[in-house]
């Protein structure tokens, strides 16, 4: 089992066996510059997971984790998946596992961060690299 794709976008939504991204990809996320943390991060996670013939039909478990520059752990969350073998299915094949976590995520810091995915503990690669900023304030 593998990851495919990691990203955050502005939105995202997986259903029917599709993921729907909209502004997807996005590494620089601008808050209010007035505001204390928690800062919220408006943005969705969108993740593609291969699974192999073997690993269907069984309990798996996937955990998002936003670390920042020093490798904390600014943010996670996980959940219990499972993927079956639809009709017609093909021996050996592999299956595709679109998902879509809905933000808005709390951050308790402005800075560089990177979001990971792990599957059954095990830390997938590459990670995505973001950054919050402050915004800038129009000149008076």
């Amino acid at each position: 089992m593998i990851q495919e794709f990691l990203m955050l976008a502005d939105r995202a939504e997986a259903a029917n066996g599709k993921i729907f991204i909209h502004g997807g990809g996005v590494d620089r996320h601008l808050v209010n510059p007035r505001a204390n943390p928690p800062y919220q991060l408006n943005a969705d996670v969108a993740f593609g997971i291969l699974t192999d013939w073997t690993e269907t039909n069984t309990d798996h478990v996937f955990a998002l984790k936003i670390l920042n520059e020093d490798g904390h752990q600014a943010w996670g969350m996980e959940a219990q998946f499972q993927v079956g073998r639809p009709p017609g299915a093909k021996a050996g094949q592999q299956f595709r596992q679109l998902i879509a976590v809905r933000g808005p995520i709390p951050m308790p810091a402005r800075g560089a961060f990177k979001l990971v995915l792990e599957i059954d503990g095990k830390e997938q690669e590459p990670p995505f690299r973001f950054w919050i900023d402050a915004a800038p304030v129009p000149q008076q």
